[in-house]
């Protein structure tokens, strides 16, 4: 998974940097969570039983810059599970 940074206001994704270039949510984002295989990658539970077993995902619309003419391109950004770091898991273009 590509890793970008992400602004958010109130938790929600608004803009995020990716290859150099800005993009900015040009729609109400959708917020869903997922169950993570921690079995996969935690070899036990820390010590203070903080065990994060789900992520969230943010399907986004958002266009480069501020230009209202770019074409809308809907992204997944998943929030780590270290409530931190940011990934891009897929995209596609959407007609705007």
């Amino acid at each position: 998974m590509e890793s970008v940074e992400v602004e958010t206001m109130s938790g929600a994704p608004v803009s995020f940097i990716r290859d150099g270039r800005t993009w900015h949510v040009g729609a109400v984002p959708v917020r869903w969570f997922e169950r993570v295989a921690w079995w996969e990658t935690a070899q036990r539970a820390p010590k203070d039983g903080m065990l994060r077993i789900d992520v969230a995902v943010w399907q986004v619309q958002a266009r480069i810059g501020h230009n209202m003419r770019s074409s809308l391109v809907t992204f997944e950004l998943v929030l780590g599970q270290d409530r931190e770091t940011w990934g891009i898991r897929s995209m596609e273009a959407v007609a705007a």
